[in-house]
């Protein structure tokens, strides 16, 4: 097989734009969560958990694109911080996560900001291509997902349940 170079744009390369859009979006939510101690994992965690109340670890750590050490780490720093809990979870080994009222409360003002941020990465786009994008971003999630299916079976199939705590496309 022979690699096509002649021609090729970084432009041009899907994944590589997803790769900097995404990198800019970060980028903007840092500078709107400087003034605070906040990362913007710390607003997936606490959404996850809103959403999805006694999830455990592990299932935080894949909804932060990591795995159950990663979900640990920001699970720990948030309940030093009083804005989770850990209670039963689903069976005897793990431990459930909930939000507190503190953690209602902070989640609410990171989600401003999260809005203020997803403002300005909308502010270029016309009425209904947010949406579009939304959309065409979902798909090759997807596309992924089913590419991991078939190489791992199971084991992909179940970490893409909406259990697993990957966020699902609304």
């Amino acid at each position: 097989m022979r690699l096509r170079v002649d021609g090729v744009k970084l432009a041009d390369i899907v994944g590589y734009r997803l790769d900097m859009a995404r990198c800019a979006a970060l980028r903007s939510l840092h500078r709107l969560l400087d003034d605070t101690t906040f990362r913007p994992a710390d607003t997936t965690a606490l959404l996850l958990i809103k959403e999805r109340p006694g999830c455990d670890q592990t299932m935080l750590g894949r909804a932060l694109a990591g795995n159950r050490s990663v979900g640990m780490k920001v699970a720990t720093r948030l309940e030093a911080r009083g804005l989770l809990t850990r209670g039963e979870g689903r069976n005897r080994r793990s431990k459930g996560l909930f939000i507190t009222p503190e953690g209602e409360t902070v989640l609410a003002e990171l989600l401003a900001c999260h809005d203020e941020a997803e403002a300005r990465l909308a502010a270029a786009l016309a009425p209904g291509e947010r949406e579009l994008l939304l959309t065409l971003l979902g798909k090759i999630e997807q596309a992924v997902l089913d590419e991991e299916i078939g190489i791992a079976g199971n084991t992909a199939a179940q970490m893409t349940t909406p259990e697993a705590g990957v966020p699902q496309p609304t």
